[in-house]
């Protein structure tokens, strides 16, 4: 698994979690921006409009770009890292938290996207049986087969699918928000009331930027590795296009919703051709492929994530495991969204959602500190003997300050209110428990280096 792999071109993807061959490693600066930006822009992305209704257009223009500069650093740098070592971030946490500890993390890390994958599912299956009512479980069959063929095929034909379906995506938003106003009275959002500036980046951060970018090395890692002769714009143009695609997107849909929500009283866009046959199909389409954009991005990583858990326990996994976990996986989400199981653990999914803000920044700490950048690609696929192998330093003091972080972020009812309304609470407590977590390091360090000479 340590040594790269040839990719089948025109075939479904055989990696699994082995390290991506400079050969396949051809993604540009656009392509990261395709693929986040619309991975980002789901048919549900307008629904921040409503969550955030009240606080008026302006004020929600400027809690997207602050929310933006307060994920950018950790995002920009997670990027990175798929560059410097083309393998999945389930495979690099293991130098942070540990083989056992990574390992666990992938299990909740697989449930996450498939939970978000149906989700998603029965949000557009919902939409579509509304525009054409009728079909029923067909909606959500169809929206899963077109979701599990496209991460079937792998990043190589993922790519491509961003990158030809982009402008028909945008037509279909277009027309849509062409009819939306010319159809009804321009209403412009005001704020109702104040704004909780600090809660709001949170809530923006977590719906977004730091929702995703735990994933931008499991894409990144199909880019050209960096090198001294790069130029810094084109490396900054790497680091920089994942989040400027994620935030993008949720800004122009969240507007989207917004104005939506409050000309017409319904904040998803895609409902407003149910009444014109024409209009109807080119929701129907629109919405089909904003699902399957966001889809892809939550089942691709999932199934990575499963395979960093097999990997574990398998030393030479079968060629054939990654297309047939794709189908598995994407079967059992798709089926959580016909059953409507998701209704009732997205408070679990909301909890584990709530690992992202900690383990991401404790996550880049280590591994700028450590320099893993400079390890070979096989230290990370070494599996540890007995407890102190699969828990090696720095593991169990990254593992503690990840839970610290979790039970401290949410512990933000205990807050007084000023704090809540200024501050955003969950960023903050991450940020705290991996300054406290960089600060072990050092100290360890010190203790362990050897003293000056007599």
């Amino acid at each position: 698994m340590t040594e790269p792999v040839q990719l089948e071109t025109h075939h479904f993807e055989t990696l699994g979690v082995a390290p991506v061959p400079d050969s396949a490693r051809t993604m540009t600066p656009g392509s990261l921006f395709i693929i986040w930006g619309l991975a980002s822009a789901s048919a549900t992305t307008p629904v921040i409009g409503l969550v955030l209704h009240g606080i008026g257009l302006w004020n929600f223009v400027w809690i997207n770009l602050l929310s933006l500069l307060v994920g950018l650093i950790p995002a920009m740098l997670l990027a990175h890292m798929g560059r410097q070592v083309p393998i999945i971030s389930m495979v690099m946490s293991r130098r942070t938290y540990g083989v056992a500890g990574a390992t666990l993390l992938a299990v909740l890390y697989t449930i996450v996207g498939a939970g978000w994958f149906g989700l998603n599912t029965d949000v557009g299956g919902q939409i579509l049986e509304t525009i054409f009512p009728g079909h029923g479980i067909l909606w959500y069959v169809l929206l899963g087969i077109v979701q599990i063929g496209l991460v079937f095929f792998g990043m190589e034909v993922l790519e491509k699918f961003y990158k030809y379906t982009a402008l028909v995506f945008l037509l279909c938003y277009a027309v849509l928000s062409y009819y939306l106003f010319t159809r009804y009275p321009f209403v412009m959002p005001l704020p109702k009331g104040p704004v909780l500036w600090g809660r709001d980046i949170d809530l923006i951060l977590s719906f977004s930027l730091l929702a995703w970018a735990y994933i931008f090395p499991t894409v990144t890692r199909f880019c050209p590795p960096t090198g001294p002769q790069e130029r810094p714009a084109r490396r900054a143009a790497y680091m920089l296009a994942p989040s400027i695609g994620v935030m993008a997107a949720v800004l122009l849909m969240g507007i989207l919703g917004l104005i939506a929500l409050q000309m017409t009283g319904d904040w998803n866009v895609a409902m407003l051709g149910k009444a014109l046959p024409v209009w109807g199909e080119i929701s129907a389409i629109g919405v089909i492929l904003a699902i399957a954009h966001t889809n892809a991005m939550n089942l691709y990583p999932a199934v990575t994530s499963l395979l960093a858990v097999v990997n574990v326990a398998d030393k030479k996994p079968h060629r054939l495991l990654q297309p047939v976990t794709v189908i598995i996986l994407g079967v059992f989400s798709t089926l959580l969204a016909i059953l409507g199981i998701l209704a009732f653990i997205k408070g679990f999914l909301s909890l584990l959602g709530s690992l992202l803000f900690p383990f991401t920044f404790i996550l880049v700490v280590d591994w700028f500190h450590g320099r893993y950048y400079e390890d070979p690609v096989t230290a990370f696929y070494r599996r540890g003997k007995g407890p102190s192998g699969l828990f090696a330093w720095p593991a169990p003091w990254a593992i503690l300050m990840l839970v610290a972080g979790v039970f401290l972020g949410q512990s933000s009812h205990a807050l007084a209110s000023a704090v809540d309304h200024y501050a955003p609470w969950q960023v903050c407590s991450a940020l705290s428990v991996t300054i406290i977590y960089y600060l072990g390091l050092r100290v360890a360090a010190r203790r362990r280096s050897p003293g000056p000479p007599a």
